[in-house]
């Protein structure tokens, strides 16, 4: 029973990760479509990338502007499909996680 649990565990873990990964892929995926097609905002926003340096708040504006959706009004179906896959990824994620937790919790409490 206990080889069953630390498995499932493990796949879990691995899932989780790799949802992560798929959301740096579609995140990515995001910006370079701002940057090819739509230059201005792209500039507007800072142009964000990925490598993260002090007092650089472009990231961290971009991830808002995505999450509040504020690309709408570019009418771009691209950034629509990516937008969709991100929160899906999110929301999966964040399911995930919180099964990894209580697995964790009830392991202690039934197991310990």
């Amino acid at each position: 029973m206990r080889l069953m649990e630390n498995i499932l565990f493990l796949l879990f873990a691995v899932l989780f990760l790799s949802l992560m990964s798929a959301h740096v892929y579609q995140t990515n995926k995001f910006f370079i479509r701002l940057k090819k097609e739509h230059q201005e905002t792209w500039q507007d926003l800072g142009e964000p990338k990925w490598m993260i340096q002090f007092g650089d708040d472009s990231f961290k504006n971009a991830m808002k502007y995505i999450r509040q959706k504020k690309f709408d009004d570019l009418n771009d179906n691209l950034l629509l499909k990516a937008y969709t896959s991100i929160k899906r990824i999110e929301y999966t994620a964040i399911s995930i996680a919180i099964i990894i937790i209580i697995l964790t919790i009830l392991d202690v409490i039934i197991g310990g």
